[in-house]
């Protein structure tokens, strides 16, 4: 799923099942993952600027993995 997906898929989170805290926390850990192009590099793949690994990183795919 796209960065915009998986934050839509947080956002949709229903209060009763999910305290606010929490969505608040996850949205914040997804944010700092956002992908991004490396400086300078125009025809680059999207990378994680916190991990450095190709987009989506293992952060981003273990929060993926405990959303299916």
């Amino acid at each position: 799923m796209t960065h915009d997906e998986l934050l839509a898929k947080i956002e949709s989170f229903n209060k009763v099942t999910t305290e606010g805290i929490e969505r608040k926390a996850l949205r914040a850990v997804v944010e700092l993952h956002k992908p991004d192009i490396p400086y300078g590099l125009h025809d680059a793949v999207e990378a994680c600027p916190i991990d450095g690994d190709v987009y989506p990183c293992s952060t981003i795919r273990a929060i993926e993995n405990e959303l299916k």
